[in-house]
């Protein structure tokens, strides 16, 4: 029987049989070989940012599921508006040390007004005042002396009183002495026993002693003038002492004008109550203002809070005082401690700068988050994301 042996083709390296018509290339295999490195890669770049839009566009969708206890809000810090204006005076604009947007720190100096009528009104009262210290002093020493003077007198007209009612005591014992005297001896002149020339030298005595009564009479009655001259006297120390204090109560009163003018003059100087940013400033120099009216307009840095708006649902829930976390992008990671301080009564259709027409027609709440410890890091404007744990303020209120 006949062998038969089989001949196997040769076969390339490539997986072609030997000898056989190379295949012929498909359109893919065209397009792949002719995009270079750069444009694959160009390809997958953009793959990668299609996908990160995608991510983008569901992040807040996933960031703001419903959690329990805590309600999502978004909106911008905004900050307390104060107005800086004179209270009480009219002046002129002498400086202004800022202008707007200026970052200002509690106590700068901001401006300086000019009142030449305050300054002439607060050197009168000074000059008035001590005029009046002068004539309180000279006053107080006219008080002084007379005082003494009046005191001194006094003393001696009760003295001179006292001496003149023991001479009139003497002189009337005395002229009682003489009178019983003579009417002895004129007793003894008619019984025969004495001569004349003794009751005539007896009533001489008599006589005589009357004579210095009388006079210590007046004596005891100038002295007793004197003394009424110096209690008088004593009665105009009292209105002397009244006049120092009128003239002291005068001195009170124009010490408190002088106050208040200086409370006045102090206005000629805004200063800023707290750290913020000047947002608007409507005067120039040499303007002239008057009370009230604004000179400044500034954002209070430590009174910074985020406008959020909450749906109608979902505003029930919250209560002034509830804790929030506010996140900012410009601190990535970091949540800043916040709390309802002012839930509108008033609903209102979301403002028109949310994105889309669906989101613009929900009746919403406003709700104020202030911030407790600001730090100088935030500022109006930012964009801020709100969580507000009104679950955990239920919880805490109906606790015993």
């Amino acid at each position: 029987m006949p062998t038969v042996t089989t001949v196997e083709p040769a076969v390339s390296p490539a997986g072609v049989p030997a000898g056989a018509p190379p295949p012929t290339p498909t359109a893919t295999d065209s397009r792949r070989s002719r995009l270079s490195p750069r444009a694959r890669f160009a390809f997958l770049v953009l793959g990668i940012a299609a996908a990160g839009a995608v991510a983008v566009r569901l992040l807040p969708f996933l960031i703001h599921a419903p959690v329990p206890g805590v309600v999502f809000a978004s909106g911008r810090i905004e900050g307390r508006q104060v107005t800086l204006a004179p209270k009480d005076i009219q002046g002129r604009v002498k400086r202004l040390f800022v202008d707007e947007g200026a970052a200002v720190k509690h106590g700068q100096v901001l401006a300086e007004l000019e009142a030449k009528q305050l300054d002439s009104r607060h050197a009168a009262l000074v000059a008035t005042l001590a005029n009046l210290d002068v004539q309180i002093h000279q006053a107080a020493l006219d008080v002084k002396f007379t005082t003494a003077g009046t005191t001194a007198a006094a003393s001696a007209a009760r003295a001179a009183v006292n001496a003149a009612s023991a001479h009139v005591a003497r002189a009337t014992a005395i002229e009682a002495d003489a009178r019983i005297e003579y009417e002895r001896s004129l007793g003894l002149f008619k019984a025969g026993v004495l001569p004349q020339s003794t009751l005539d030298q007896s009533e001489m005595s008599w006589r005589t002693s009357q004579a210095d009564v009388d006079a210590s009479d007046k004596e005891l009655a100038q002295a007793q003038s004197n003394l009424a001259v110096a209690q008088n006297s004593q009665e105009a120390v009292e209105l002397k002492r009244q006049q120092v204090r009128a003239l002291q109560e005068t001195r009170r009163s124009v010490v408190a004008q002088i106050a208040e003018a200086e409370a006045y003059l102090a206005e000629r100087t805004i200063v800023a109550p707290s750290d913020g940013t000047i947002l608007s400033r409507p005067v120039e120099v040499g303007d002239v203002v008057s009370p009230g009216s604004p000179m400044f307009v500034m954002v209070d840095m430590n009174r910074l809070y985020v406008k959020v708006y909450i749906p109608e649902p979902d505003v029930a829930k919250l209560r002034l005082g509830d804790p929030a976390d506010v996140s900012v992008d410009a601190f990535p990671g970091r949540t800043f401690p916040a709390r309802v301080t002012k839930i509108y009564q008033q609903a209102e259709f979301t403002p028109k700068n949310v994105e889309t027409q669906e989101e613009r027609l929900k009746l919403v709440f406003g709700v104020e988050l202030t911030f407790v410890q600001p730090e100088g890091l935030l500022k109006p404007g930012m964009p801020a994301d709100g969580a507000i744990h009104w679950t955990a303020a239920e919880q805490s209120r109906h606790a015993p």
